[in-house]
């Protein structure tokens, strides 16, 4: 009997630990420092870390180098580019995420495999049109062209307002993924943006229909009787 119990309680927490727990992680504070180009994000979060840095295609035929990586607080996550200086001002929306001049870019990479679920960002006058790519690896920007991406997925809004939008990112990005990238519309000027929060979620293996859970608790009870009768 008290075998039966063991292997009860050991699988059922096994199977209880596939759930999957949202993490989200908040860009509204904790300015960035060092602020110089190159300079880096990190957080963690219920044993997940995320690391973000800046991007923009400021580089010789219009590659990626790197960027200074921003927070404002109570606005969001920004870019400086090497074209707006660092510790950029506000004129133009120079210190958001924007395509204006140059196509302005940022890295997420996590610890482990991830799912996607939602980005929320501060949108400014105008568009805010987003391409989003995400992958597994390891990745290194520097010297890439926007091209070497591959297909973007294109996220449109053309609402002309100062708002704030949450994204769902279940159904273009429904994989597993170590890194995650998002860019104002590649190519275009008027795309203006402030990352306010990631959400995701660990990847495990699926959670079991309540039929499957059925079946397997039908099991460990007849298990649970075959020992009894052994002992």
């Amino acid at each position: 009997m008290k075998t039966s119990n063991k292997l009860i309680a050991t699988l059922t927490f096994a199977l209880i630990s596939t759930q999957i727990h949202a993490v989200q992680f908040s860009f509204l504070q904790s300015p960035v420092t060092p602020k110089t180009f190159g300079n880096s994000y990190s957080a963690t979060v219920n044993a997940i870390t995320l690391s973000a840095t800046a991007w923009s295609t400021t580089g010789s035929g219009g590659k990626f180098q790197t960027a200074e990586l921003e927070i404002y607080p109570g606005y969001g996550m920004g870019v400086c580019n090497r074209d707006e200086g660092v510790n950029c001002s506000s004129g133009g929306n120079n210190h958001a995420l924007d395509n204006h001049g140059a196509d302005d870019l940022i890295l997420f990479s996590f610890s482990s495999a991830v799912k996607l679920d939602t980005l929320k960002l501060l949108q400014f006058g105008g568009d805010s049109d987003l391409n989003l790519w995400a992958g597994s690896g390891i990745i290194n920007l520097n010297g890439v062209a926007p091209s070497a991406l591959g297909s973007a997925t294109l996220i449109t809004n053309n609402k002309n307002a100062n708002t704030i939008r949450t994204i769902n990112l279940h159904t273009p990005l429904n994989g597993s993924y170590t890194w995650f990238a998002v860019a104002p519309s590649i190519g275009e000027d008027n795309d203006y943006v402030k990352l306010q929060s990631l959400t995701i979620s660990r990847f495990t293996q699926p959670v079991p229909e309540p039929e499957t859970w059925a079946m397997m608790l039908t099991g460990l009870g007849l298990i649970g009787f075959a020992v009894r009768r052994r002992v």
